[in-house]
């Protein structure tokens, strides 16, 4: 009788465990190649995700730009992107509301410079007019901000040629003399200084502002609807992430050596706070930068 007792007692332990796990909602998780997405990695591979009853699965994608399409062909639920792209895809019908921040660039680490080929004389923002400049990607963060900041100092944005260049070829390009700056960010930004290839000009995002949105996570509001759920247990995974991050540095930068290849020397901001005024910054700068005709409708940006 004893035995039977603690097989049926067992049996029940194991029916409780397969019913718990049934309720883990499936959700496939988009991100790119870049340290901001870390707390994702953490939570999946430290059980936190299945604690909040995400049974997440995590997908490297190549280009970030890519990841709106996935999230609305349903191959992805929840998406890495960027303020802009999220101004973007808003203006073009698409309904992919930001769910969480993932980093914010602060004045106190700066890890945005604009940094200078060594021996073009560069000292502010008026000598790059007549100057060839790589950003990493037109309308991405880094080039809407340098816009900003150019206006900020009195530059004249129609006097640069400003061009395409990613964050890993631009220690190459300055060198060959291709650009003569770039906006660039940490380690890319160490990795151009350390051998002289280029030097420091100024902090300019800092300079923009001292608490600037940078990466954050979006879904399709129609999934997210219909899933409150994981909208609040991906949240929760978010900040536990970070919280892991910042007690468990060694075995963070573990995990992120497995999904990236790399790992950061840099305090990387990480952050979930998220405000209608980040975007509604965002909208005025792009309207200002002239990729818009009127300044972006910001209203409907954030997931309740």
């Amino acid at each position: 009788m004893k035995h039977r007792i603690r097989l049926l007692l067992a049996g029940a332990l194991l029916l409780g465990s397969s019913a718990a796990m049934a309720q883990n909602t499936k959700v496939t998780i988009g991100f790119s190649s870049a340290a901001d997405f870390l707390p994702v990695m953490v939570a999946k591979e430290t059980g936190i995700f299945e604690k909040h009853g995400i049974d997440a699965e995590l997908t490297k994608v190549a280009l970030i730009s890519n990841i709106p399409a996935a999230l609305m062909s349903g191959s992805l639920q929840i998406g890495a992107a960027t303020p802009p792209m999220l101004l973007d895809t808003s203006r073009s019908g698409l309904d992919l509301p930001a769910i969480s921040a993932a980093t914010r660039f602060l004045a106190d680490p700066a890890i945005f410079s604009v940094v200078a080929r060594e021996g073009t004389d560069i000292k502010t923002a008026k000598d790059l007019e007549g100057k060839r400049i790589g950003v990493p990607g037109l309308r991405s963060v880094a080039d809407v901000v340098f816009r900003k900041w150019l206006q900020d100092k009195g530059a004249d944005v129609s006097k640069l040629s400003i061009v395409e260049a990613p964050f890993p070829q631009m220690k190459d390009m300055l060198k060959s003399g291709t650009i003569d700056a770039v906006p660039v960010l940490e380690p890319f930004r160490a990795r151009i200084v350390a051998d002289g290839t280029g030097y420091r000009v100024a902090d300019y995002m800092a300079e923009v502002s001292p608490d600037i949105l940078g990466a954050i996570w979006v879904g399709q509001r129609s999934w997210l609807d219909a899933h409150p759920n994981v909208v609040e247990g991906f949240r929760r995974s978010l900040a536990e992430g970070i919280q892991y991050i910042h007690d468990h540095p060694d075995k963070a930068r573990d995990i992120e050596k497995k999904y990236l290849g790399f790992s950061s020397t840099f305090p990387i901001p990480y952050s979930t706070k998220l405000e209608k005024a980040d975007f509604e910054a965002y909208a005025e700068m792009f309207k200002s930068a002239g990729y818009v005709d009127k300044i972006p409708d910001t209203a409907n940006l954030i997931y309740p």
